[in-house]
């Protein structure tokens, strides 16, 4: 195996450990992906370099996997996201923007 491979092998491994260790498991995950429509209290993410949108609630933990995250907003929610390499809690009503291209995918979500 490659030392690169390795490498972000390990990246992954240790980013997981992390995500167990800060995100706080949920007895009932009840998040679910809703229609967006007009609202703008519940989490809405732009992936695929901000071609597609989707939205979620309720309150748990979901692995969407999405590629190319542009934007985050939170709506009415405290939200932390596995962004890349890089957990971040988001508090309400805040939006979070890829300004430098760094083209990252949305590995986990939860809402609190």
């Amino acid at each position: 195996m490659k030392k690169r491979s390795i490498q972000r092998l390990w990246l992954t491994a240790a980013t997981a450990a992390a995500m167990t260790l800060l995100l706080p498991a949920s007895p009932a995950a009840a998040i679910n992906q809703i229609a967006c429509g007009d609202r703008t209290d519940f989490v809405k993410v732009w992936y695929n370099g901000g071609a597609n949108i989707k939205c979620f609630a309720n309150a748990g933990t979901i692995a969407p996997a999405l590629a190319d995250v542009e934007v985050i907003t939170s709506g009415n929610n405290n939200i932390h996201v596995w962004l890349g390499n890089e957990i971040r809690p988001v508090g309400k009503w805040s939006t979070i923007r890829d300004i430098e291209n760094l083209d990252v995918p949305l590995y986990a979500l939860q809402i609190h």
